[in-house]
């Protein structure tokens, strides 16, 4: 525990309560999205997402605190979020490499001069949480190479629209065979089907994605 912390204990972000980042009591009432098994098996429709991305799934649903948490991580500057958040979301990605393998993360990239803004990338921090936890590697291939307007409130086909060509292969990197991106919240898919599109254009077979949070 850090120093800091002794001294101020740090508030949950889910209920203000004081011990730790995410308490117990938050992190008990996230509301699991489904084990990935059962709901490929009965054809849950939400799970195939599109013509480059194979399967995408989420631990949780966005809602309650959970909503609250994952606001403190994207927009109030709390980075130490992503730890908690991983560890409580590394069963549902475990569950996940039953069906697909235990392949590289790919975190979803922003673009910089919004990442400059946060101080770090969220999605990127959650990645290499859960690369540690579930002992997964964390390939950092992409970038966003322009800025886009907000996503919120657009349907799936505006925001594929609103995306094209805002995604792209790094410099001097190759696409795995296969791989998970990761992301925080998963919504309609656009973002995942678009980072996997490019994926699949640079010799990726197949591309999974795993987000924390989905909207309900």
């Amino acid at each position: 525990m850090r120093v800091l912390d002794l001294l101020l204990p740090p508030a949950c972000a889910g209920c203000g309560r004081f011990g730790h980042l995410v308490c117990e009591a938050c992190t008990c009432g996230f509301r699991g999205a489904g084990a990935p098994q059962d709901r490929f098996a009965a054809g849950d429709p939400g799970m195939i997402v599109g013509d480059a991305l194979e399967l995408a799934i989420a631990a949780f649903e966005h809602e309650g605190s959970l909503r609250r948490v994952l606001q403190r991580l994207k927009y109030g500057g709390s980075a130490r979020i992503a730890l908690p958040l991983a560890s409580a979301a590394a069963p549902a990605l475990e569950a996940l490499t039953v069906l697909c393998g235990r392949l590289p993360l790919v975190p979803v990239p922003v673009h910089a001069a919004r990442e400059r803004q946060r101080g770090y990338n969220q999605a990127a921090l959650l990645a290499h949480q859960l690369g540690t936890g579930v002992g997964l590697p964390v390939l950092d291939l992409l970038e966003r190479r322009r800025s886009t307007v907000r996503q919120h409130g657009l349907g799936k086909a505006a925001r594929l629209h609103n995306l094209r060509g805002a995604f792209a292969l790094r410099n001097g990197v190759r696409a795995p065979l296969q791989a998970i991106l990761v992301d925080d919240i998963l919504t309609t898919s656009a973002t995942l089907e678009a980072c996997a599109q490019v994926l699949r254009a640079a010799g990726a077979a197949s591309v999974y994605g795993f987000a924390i949070a989905r909207e309900v």
